[in-house]
């Protein structure tokens, strides 16, 4: 078999020149431009997005006024000192003279050369009590009670006041004006007839009516006092002041029935309950024990 020649050098040089020269132009159309695809964001799906932080800048602190200092504590407020009262007085207009003793606390005593007695409580410069004729010159006025309100203002000079409410019925005036001070001459009081008078015996057992006078030869004297219960109402309503509660001494020195006198409002019967748990020696006539009436303050303070 007969095999061809291979291509002469003219035609090798041909074909290696049309593969390096550029392909021509096309007639008639404009040569078409190589187009970049467009770059598409591909987004990562919810779930795989990080949150990153924003920064933030740091506040510049406020400035913060210090707290006002605590206001100072409340001076305990002192009650004015109590007007010094105890001593001999005379009475305007008349020879008769009254001396004042103190018992306890804010309790007074008096004696009158008039023959009365009586007992009260003196608050701040007001002394409110109850009095009772005994042994007076005047047999008419045996037995009589009533009410003092006072005006110590003036520790020597005084402005009474003065009620009866019992046996005898309407007000009288009066004005005192100190004569000596305390631990001086007493009250020329004078001494109790040995004998009662006619009409006032009363016989032993039987109740005397409420201010009745009866006469005793020894007064009762009380042996057990029980403070007072302040009712919660009346300490919440700020409710205070002196209840006057007569109260009838039995035999055996118990308490048996009791009056209020001087009233206050919200605290009368808590004064009531109080002295009915007191306990005395009781009156005695001839050594025999006597039913009688005396009078008991009760004093409410919230101080």
């Amino acid at each position: 078999m007969k095999r061809d020649a291979p291509p002469g050098p003219a035609v090798v040089l041909a074909a290696l020149a049309l593969c390096l020269l550029p392909a021509a132009p096309s007639f008639g159309r404009a040569p078409e431009r190589r187009r970049t695809p467009p770059t598409t964001a591909v987004m990562a799906p919810p779930s795989r997005l990080i949150a990153q932080p924003t920064p933030t800048s740091v506040p510049t602190p406020v400035p913060v006024a210090a707290p006002p200092p605590a206001p100072p504590p409340p001076r305990a407020i002192k009650a004015p000192p109590r007007p010094e009262i105890e001593g001999t007085f005379s009475v305007s207009g008349s020879a008769a003279e009254v001396r004042v003793m103190h018992l306890f606390g804010d309790v007074f005593y008096f004696t009158s050369s008039e023959g009365w007695e009586g007992v009260g409580i003196l608050e701040g410069s007001v002394y409110r009590g109850v009095f009772r004729y005994r042994g007076s010159p005047d047999p008419q006025l045996d037995g009589v009670t009533g009410r003092h309100t006072i005006d110590w203002t003036s520790p020597d000079s005084a402005s009474i006041q003065a009620e009866f409410t019992s046996l005898r019925s309407g007000q009288f005036d009066q004005g005192w004006r100190r004569i000596t001070t305390r631990g001086e001459r007493p009250v020329e009081k004078p001494v109790p007839p040995t004998e009662p008078p006619p009409g006032k015996m009363a016989a032993p057992g039987r109740r005397p009516a409420f201010g009745e006078y009866v006469y005793v030869e020894v007064l009762p004297e009380a042996v057990t006092k029980v403070a007072p219960r302040y009712p919660g109402t009346a300490r919440r309503a700020g409710i205070e002041g002196t209840v006057m509660v007569q109260a009838l001494v039995l035999e055996d020195g118990t308490v048996g029935e009791c009056r209020v006198v001087q009233s206050v409002p919200g605290l009368d019967e808590a004064a009531v309950a109080c002295i009915r748990q007191w306990r005395f020696k009781p009156a005695t006539s001839k050594g025999v024990p006597m039913k009688v009436w005396v009078t008991a303050p009760v004093k409410f303070t919230l101080r």
